[in-house]
């Protein structure tokens, strides 16, 4: 990198880069993103008056945070230069004043794009970081324990349309030539105001380490640019992975989703693993951090059938008789959004986080008893072995009377060892949840319809599962529970569920 008496030649080098690296290629509108600050006006000074993108049509938009008083005076005095520049100048003021850099982020990209919307195709979005920037974004992101993706910081051309074609050039060579070339621009007192952690890293944390290491600058941006690449190339391998583990998607492209036999995610190694479920999620529009990843991780490898959970962005993941099932909420490319500190370490929460799991009792031969409560039910279980002889037609079925007419009564099935695998589960039902009968698979909502189980009792409503997650038994139902229909004499478990609500 350059110091500052390169800044009167940073015209030249800065058309060079664009030339080389193809970002504009194709654009027909360019948004410069403006605070007022020496960097972005600098950007548009480069932009508008050497010529170093003659085919755009520049616009500039800026947003007024209303974080601290004047900043309604640096908008008025922003419209003014743009007028003179001849440039078309897109405002907005935030509602209410913003608070947190994260808040101001969202809204200004949000901002932004909206702007390069009503353009049309061929707009991208310009704006002004350099490589100190650069610099403060890694430093700040080792601090706080990010992996290769957090460490590649600042991406030069984000997708879709994102450019910062400042990000190879150090800040003194940006104020270097605006000094030189007279480019007007705006001090934000909130720069230097030591409560924003960036303010920090960037007047004292990054001197003291320049001062400690030459060159620890330069060297930051270096690892920022070696783990974009290496990161690359593990999405290029993950993706590879994937496409030969869930070959095909299971939804409509309104809702992109991919499917997994259980089994053989579970034969891979945990490390492997890991990144493959973040790469998956992060896919189909989510943002998985390592607290998320690692629940993830142990649902994959733990929950039962039934059990699903959603992740940070959105997208469902659900286990469904040996199928993990992930879907997302958005459509589009894979998910991009840049966030300050996408990898930011949390502690672990201790065992399985997939996130309060419902209750459930493990029913185990010979005998016991427990009860829980969720949503609506209260319900109780006990199990005792048994000798089934054959009862009359009338017993035959499991209870089917409505639910909502009685008072309930134990409902009463009997399981042989040889006919359902032990140990049983009896949990609350969840969407998605489907029990096999002998025309056909039916889904337990159904199910509870047609028991006329009330839609205010519905939640926490019991079901019954074998050892491999498949649903045998729906208490109340008409339907004949797995295992429960055929040899009724003989040995047996006899399970009683009460339900209370």
């Amino acid at each position: 990198m350059t110091g500052a008496a390169d800044g009167l030649v940073l015209a030249g080098r800065f058309g060079d880069h664009l030339a080389a690296s193809g970002f504009l290629d194709g654009a027909r509108h360019a948004v410069v993103a403006v605070s007022g600050g020496v960097d972005s006006m600098t950007l548009f000074h480069l932009l508008r008056f050497p010529a170093a993108a003659p085919s755009l049509t520049l616009h500039a938009a800026h947003l007024d945070h209303r974080m601290r008083p004047g900043s309604a005076a640096d908008a008025a005095w922003l419209a003014e230069v743009c007028a003179g520049w001849g440039v078309t100048f897109h405002h907005r003021t935030a509602a209410t004043a913003v608070r947190t850099e994260a808040e101001g982020r969202e809204l200004r990209y949000g901002f932004f794009a909206e702007v390069a919307e009503t353009l049309g195709a061929g707009t991208v979005i310009l704006t002004g970081h350099t490589a100190d920037d650069q610099a403060e974004t890694v430093l700040f992101r080792i601090a706080r324990g990010s992996g290769p993706r957090g460490l590649a910081g600042i991406h030069p051309g984000r997708s879709p349309s994102t450019v910062r074609p400042l990000l190879p050039f150090r800040r003194a060579e940006v104020e270097a030539y605006a000094a030189a070339h007279g480019v007007p621009h705006r001090e934000d007192p909130t720069n230097r105001d030591p409560r924003w952690t960036r303010n920090r890293i960037r007047h004292e944390v990054l001197p003291a380490l320049e001062a400690a290491v030459p060159g620890a600058a330069a060297a930051l941006v270096s690892l920022a640019g070696t783990s974009r690449v290496e990161s690359a190339a593990l999405d290029h391998l993950l993706d590879e992975r994937i496409a030969a583990l869930a070959p095909a998607a299971s939804a409509p492209a309104s809702q992109p989703a991919l499917s997994f036999d259980r089994e053989a995610l579970a034969a891979l190694p945990d490390p492997l693993l890991t990144v493959l479920l973040r790469r998956a999620a992060t896919r189909l529009g989510g943002s998985p951090g390592r607290a998320a990843t690692a629940a993830l991780l142990r649902f994959v490898r733990e929950a039962p059938s039934g059990r699903g959970v959603t992740l940070e962005g959105g997208v469902a993941v659900e286990h469904h008789l040996g199928e993990i099932h992930l879907r997302g909420a958005v459509t589009g490319e894979p998910h991009t959004r840049e966030a300050p500190d996408p990898e930011t370490p949390v502690p672990p929460p201790p065992g399985p986080s997939f996130a309060s799991p419902p209750p459930l009792v493990r029913v185990d031969p010979p005998s016991g008893r427990a009860a829980f409560t969720h949503g609506a039910c209260r319900v109780a279980v006990s199990w005792r072995s048994a000798h089934r002889t054959p009862p009359g037609p009338a017993r035959r079925r499991i209870r089917s009377e409505s639910p909502a007419a009685r008072a309930r009564p134990p409902f009463v099935a009997h399981f042989a060892p040889g006919d359902v695998r032990f140990p049983l589960d009896v949990r609350p039902w969840a969407p998605g949840d489907r029990m096999t009968l002998p025309y056909g698979k039916k889904k337990v909502k159904k199910i509870l319809l047609e028991a006329r189980v009330p839609a205010n009792r519905r939640e926490g409503w019991p079901v019954v599962a074998d050892a491999g997650g498949a649903i045998v038994w729906v208490p109340g139902s008409a339907q004949p529970a797995r295992g429960a229909g055929v040899s009724l004499s003989g040995e047996a478990l006899r399970l009683e569920v009460r339900i209370q609500s």
